[in-house]
């Protein structure tokens, strides 16, 4: 057995869609209970920990708007999903704003195995806007420091594994690893939680050396666009391994003794520190009824999976 967590945002049911629409008078309630449900279907099925659905975040960036000297800017597509996001732009000297954003943004009822995911400093950056940071360089140093309380306040609060989200890492053909280490250096120097950072939405074989060097306990990938036999290729003994099973592309469920097989492969090829099994990218791509088997499933596959 090894542990188990998703990330990012979950779906929205269709009333619950319809709700937001209309602004009517009993979305709160329903918005808690679907998030109750998702809650509560995690811990059935024993994830290792567990993650705040996020169904009152529009994106996962949205909660930053609330900082100092940010402004919300139009909205763009999401790489090439079908769904968009609101550009922000950081327009003042400092933006780091006493580190609870984050924290005041998640439910309440999440139990003591839980775990976040926010993008990390160069997502960020590739993403979003800044009037006084021109050279993007800057502008990636500042967000990284702009996240470290957020995540000092998330761990103090008993958050155990911080995701820190990478599509552009993957996206983006050429990327500046310079940069990026000494941006997590900053969210990881003397942080006592586990950082994992998930790559996905391309195919990064090339980058993986580059990628084990970087500062953080451990990498996740998408398994869908970073072949397996690609990662088999490198040892993780001294990073943590997070595979990114569960397709959140399509409806099809995953066999479980399947995926089982494969988990234990790559684990034997790349012999892990520790091992973990997600999902690929946000749960919601696909409806609630698909993304709650999806779930079940990840815990069955975690369980059948052999220790590393």
């Amino acid at each position: 057995m090894i542990s188990s967590y998703t990330f990012g945002i979950y779906p929205r049911s269709e009333e619950l869609i319809e709700a937001t629409r209309k602004n009517t008078e009993n979305l709160d309630s329903l918005s808690q209970k679907e998030t109750d449900e998702y809650i509560n279907t995690q811990k059935n099925a024993n994830l290792g920990f567990v993650s705040d659905p996020l169904l009152k975040w529009d994106d996962i960036f949205r909660p930053f708007s609330s900082l100092t000297s940010v402004n919300l800017s139009s909205l763009n597509r999401i790489y090439e999903m079908n769904t968009f996001y609101r550009i922000l732009s950081f327009d003042g000297d400092d933006f780091t704003d006493g580190g609870n954003i984050v924290q005041s943004n998640l439910d309440s009822s999440l139990p003591k195995n839980k775990t976040i995911a926010i993008p990390e400093p160069f997502t960020f950056a590739e993403l979003h806007t800044s009037k006084k940071f021109k050279k993007k360089d800057d502008f990636i140093i500042n967000l990284a420091k702009m996240l470290r309380p957020e995540i000092d306040s998330l761990v103090e609060s008993g958050f155990e594994v911080i995701q820190l989200l990478a599509p552009s890492i993957a996206y983006n053909k050429e990327v500046d690893f310079g940069v990026i280490s000494d941006a997590l250096k900053i969210i990881t120097d003397g942080l006592n939680a586990k950082t994992i950072l998930h790559t996905y939405f391309g195919d990064v074989s090339k980058k993986i050396e580059s990628l084990l060097d970087l500062p953080v306990s451990g990498l996740g990938f998408d398994i869908t666009t970073t072949p397996t036999n690609s990662i088999e290729k490198h040892s993780f003994s001294n990073k943590s391994l997070t595979i990114g099973i569960i397709n959140s592309f399509n409806t099809a469920i995953e066999k479980p003794q399947e995926c089982i097989k494969q988990v234990d492969e790559i684990n034997a090829n790349t012999k892990p520190k520790e091992s973990y099994v997600s999902n690929n990218f946000d749960l919601e791509y696909v409806p609630k009824e698909f993304a709650m088997n999806k779930i079940s499933v990840l815990g069955e596959i975690a369980r059948g999976t052999k220790d590393v």
